[in-house]
């Protein structure tokens, strides 16, 4: 991948990263307004599923057969549960723990889950041995979101 790519995909993962609180805090305030985490995330995941399904339309995306959905395997399907817990979490975390807290401990977990998977090749990834270095630059970035709680 040429390195204008790989700046273009950085960039990308950064916005996509700073819209994480944006989500938190308007899930919060979403939440207050209708009473309900269940009920938000509800309204949450019905949004996306419309925005998601307009954009395979857009781009004329093919469904896949049934056969070939009954090749993945099962972890592959664990993503939705993982996308609904974390909504559903941080929904109910934000507005009791403030936005700032709630997803620097979230980034905590990501950065911790991250190195593990990385380093044992779970789910398919593609192995990063756990060196010094790593394990000294995953301490600086926990050590950074503490500080960022305060």
């Amino acid at each position: 991948m040429s390195s204008l790519g790989v700046v273009l995909l950085g960039a990308l993962a950064v916005i996509v990263g700073a819209l994480i609180p944006v989500q938190a805090a308007t899930n919060a305030a979403m939440s207050r307004v209708v009473g309900s985490v269940a009920i938000t995330s509800i309204a949450l995941f019905a949004i996306g599923f419309v925005v998601v399904a307009a954009w395979a339309i857009v781009i004329r995306v093919p469904l896949p057969s049934l056969e070939t959905l009954r090749q993945v395997p099962a972890y592959g399907y664990f993503g939705g549960l993982i996308v609904a817990s974390y909504v559903i979490s941080i929904t109910f975390l934000a507005p009791r723990l403030g936005v700032g807290n709630a997803i620097c401990l979230v980034v905590t977990g990501q950065i911790v889950a991250a190195v593990t998977i990385d380093h044992i090749g779970a789910f398919g990834a593609t192995v990063q041995r756990l060196t010094m270095g790593r394990v000294i630059g995953v301490v600086l970035m926990i050590i950074g979101v503490i500080l960022a709680r305060r």
